[in-house]
């Protein structure tokens, strides 16, 4: 079985997955992913490339990051790590400290931690170090490469995108709909930076399924051919801005003790 992250990332595409995610994606094209996201098994090689395979090809699954990464990862993550770990121990020391000859109730909380190294930079460079990363491991992959996929997650929620405007905009006129905020979650098909990328690697891979999981503003699904990844760069205009949110994390637990012979 493969690892519960890559597994649970896919089974999030299967239940989410409709016509409204495919982008540049003709009929043969979406018969494609649809097949490969029904057929798709875990490679028993558990540490090796890639992380599914199905009959045509295979799902390569990693993950990226809009914090701060060095050679011990992402500053999110190492923060995280750290608060959860207190606050286990904060859990450990109340679950002792429980009286066993009464009904108590005890609360345990963490301080708000507020993830600061969040940028737009940092994205873009995990997306594309990573992306190579996998696409090096791809080429030495012996097996079926016909259709390659690449799923890629985030999830840190503090990426967002608001529409960009032409700057010689008429105002104190109604404009009907046109101005319509959309969802401010990040979408892959939205960046012209990167679809330009994944175009550029278009000989390499066939497929980017990109998962944005929002804590705030739900998940969405991209699924780009990348051949034809310039096509919706026309569409876009003049494109969007992207920018972090300040995100925080914390812990809250209630503790009950009702003795045995209640």
């Amino acid at each position: 079985m493969r690892g519960e992250i890559e597994q649970r990332c896919l089974d999030i595409v299967k239940e989410k997955y409709n016509d409204k995610c495919n982008f540049v994606m003709s009929y043969e094209d979406i018969l494609i992913i649809e097949d490969a996201l029904r057929n798709a098994k875990a490679n028993p090689q558990r540490n090796s490339f890639p992380d599914f395979v199905f009959e045509g090809g295979f799902i390569e699954h990693f993950q990226v990051t809009s914090s701060f990464e060095n050679r011990k990862g992402s500053t999110m993550k190492r923060e995280f790590s750290e608060m959860e770990r207190n606050f286990n121990q904060k859990v450990e020391k109340a679950t002792e400290n429980l009286p066993t000859d009464c009904i108590t109730i005890q609360s345990v909380s963490s301080h708000q931690l507020w993830h600061k190294q969040h940028t737009y930079k940092n994205f873009t460079d995990s997306f594309k170090n990573n992306f190579e990363h996998h696409l090096q491991s791809m080429s030495k992959y012996s097996g079926n490469k016909e259709h390659g996929i690449f799923l890629i997650e985030y999830s840190d929620s503090a990426l967002c995108m608001t529409k960009k405007y032409p700057a010689d905009i008429m105002v104190g006129v109604r404009y009907g709909d046109l101005l319509t905020k959309e969802n401010p979650s990040y979408r892959l098909s939205r960046d012209i930076e990167l679809l330009r990328y994944i175009y550029d690697n278009k000989d390499e891979i066939e497929f980017v399924i990109f998962v944005d999981e929002n804590g705030f503003h739900g998940t969405w699904i991209d699924v780009i051919k990348t051949a034809n990844a310039l096509e919706i760069i026309k569409l876009l205009h003049e494109g969007y801005d992207f920018h972090c949110a300040m995100i925080g994390s914390s812990h809250y637990g209630i503790g009950v003790s009702v003795p045995k012979n209640e």
